[in-house]
């Protein structure tokens, strides 16, 4: 009898769930999402496959506070930053 909170020793593979997830992301991102959200032992290769594949950098804008940046429309959703305010490190006090 297996516990349901164990995840079952395949999963333990890296290469076997790197290849999942890098074959889900084809069919679709949110496949590689509800991976990385459905076990623990998935989510590292699911996000990881999703990072990989991002086509741009907006994404991780989006996560950033909405008054850290801001951008301009260029015509036919074409973005542009315009102004980028992030402290990424705290100064030498």
């Amino acid at each position: 009898m297996t516990d349901h909170h164990t995840p079952n020793r395949i999963f333990k593979i890296s290469e076997l769930t790197r290849l999942i997830a890098s074959q889900l992301v084809l069919i679709s991102q949110q496949s590689a999402v509800n991976l990385a959200c459905a076990c623990r032992c998935l989510e590292e290769p699911a996000l990881s496959t999703l990072w990989e594949t991002q086509g741009s950098l907006w994404i991780l804008l989006e996560v950033l506070p909405g008054e850290t940046w801001d951008c301009q429309y260029l015509g036919l959703n074409i973005r542009a930053v315009r102004s980028l305010d992030v402290l990424l490190e705290e100064p030498n006090a």
